[in-house]
């Protein structure tokens, strides 16, 4: 049911802000840009924010490089398709042809080697700027051939998260002068012990969040996003999760972490979440329990990974994989949730008063 708009349970300090964004998802919503189906035998990897660079010092993706092979090259195995959720390619910062010349042999030969059908592509506000490019995965002339969004059964809108946020969707152009300028200067203050955090360090602000959830919430939706570089699954995030095992005052399951084997483990994996800004704002008044809405596949920019969502049949994971070169490949890839199931979600979802 598309009832249009948000609940205001919790105040939003910006409300054209709120207002750009809910517009945007309702037009989304009602153009449904691309629907894929999402059948018995359908399953989809989605990723988002890799923002492959050009190989060099500024190109924070490229200690993940060989583990994204990796995971690439399984899900081909395993007869994914993949949905690429936008900001793939770090445009702000690089020239396409320089990102191609980096990866093309292996990143991009990888995605090639993909059956069709089994690749899709939604941009981002990193990579929006298709017209004239020479896609380094399909090698054809494209004129914004990727979407804005896809649509997967009717009720799972699958955008980047950009939408409605002004410095990202309608003045990028700006944004990007502004980065490419910074690029040129960045060395000079890295030789002043100057370090750039925000790979991973999100400067989102967390009211995003609160309006994507509420938009989800009120049109009894789920809505997948990146953007923000803080996974999120069933409107939780990994810090969330992880301070839910704080309180149960006992080592986690080892099967949905292998990051974590004591609680010596689970603190400090705990700490580092929240000194990173990875929590999220309560999405909910009064501490009560947010509904399964929302969902982020965090990034590809990690220390010591990248996470991305797995959706088969009618289940959906959170999983992170480790860029650890020590670790076996199965053990590379770690669930951080218990499976979610779609039909208890939209359960939950329309039981709501």
């Amino acid at each position: 049911m598309r009832s249009g708009g948000t609940e205001d349970s919790i105040i939003i300090k910006n409300p054209s802000f709120t207002n750009e964004t809910t517009r945007s998802l309702d037009r989304l919503y009602r153009e449904s840009l691309k629907r894929l189906p999402l059948d018995t035998d359908d399953k989809y990897a989605v990723f988002s924010d890799l923002h492959l660079g050009d190989g060099g010092k500024a190109d924070k993706f490229l200690h993940n490089h060989e583990t994204l092979e990796y995971a690439l090259n399984y899900y081909k195995e395993q007869g994914y398709a993949v949905i690429l959720l936008g900001d793939i390619e770090e445009l702000w910062q690089f020239d396409l042809p320089r990102i191609r010349d980096r990866y093309d042999s292996t990143i991009y030969a990888i995605l090639r080697s993909f059956p069709p059908g089994k690749l899709h592509r939604v941009y981002g506000n990193h990579d929006k700027d298709w017209a004239g490019l020479r896609d380094p995965i399909s090698k054809r002339k494209t004129v914004f051939g990727a979407p804005e969004g896809i649509l997967l059964n009717e009720d799972i809108l699958l955008v980047h998260g950009h939408q409605g946020e002004k410095m990202s969707d309608q003045r990028a152009w700006f944004s990007r002068f502004w980065i490419r300028l910074f690029k040129i200067i960045e060395p000079t203050l890295t030789k002043f012990g100057y370090k750039n955090y925000s790979a991973t360090e999100s400067q989102i602000p967390r009211d995003r969040e609160r309006i994507y959830y509420q938009w989800a919430k009120a049109n009894r939706v789920f809505l997948i996003c990146g953007h923000t570089h803080r996974a999120i699954f069933a409107s939780r995030s990994y810090y969330n999760w992880l301070k839910e095992q704080l309180r149960l005052k006992r080592p986690p399951l080892r099967q949905y972490s292998d990051d974590i084997k004591d609680r010596g483990a689970l603190i400090t994996e705990f700490l580092k979440e929240r000194n990173m800004g990875r929590n999220i704002n309560a999405l909910e008044p009064d501490g009560k329990d947010p509904l399964p809405c929302y969902f982020n596949t965090g990034c590809g920019l990690y220390r010591h990974g990248l996470t991305n969502l797995e959706i088969e049949k009618d289940k959906i994971r959170l999983v992170k994989w480790r860029n650890d070169r020590s670790l076996a490949l199965n053990h590379r890839r770690i669930k951080l949730w218990r499976d979610g199931h779609w039909a208890e979600f939209r359960k939950e979802l329309h039981s709501q008063t």
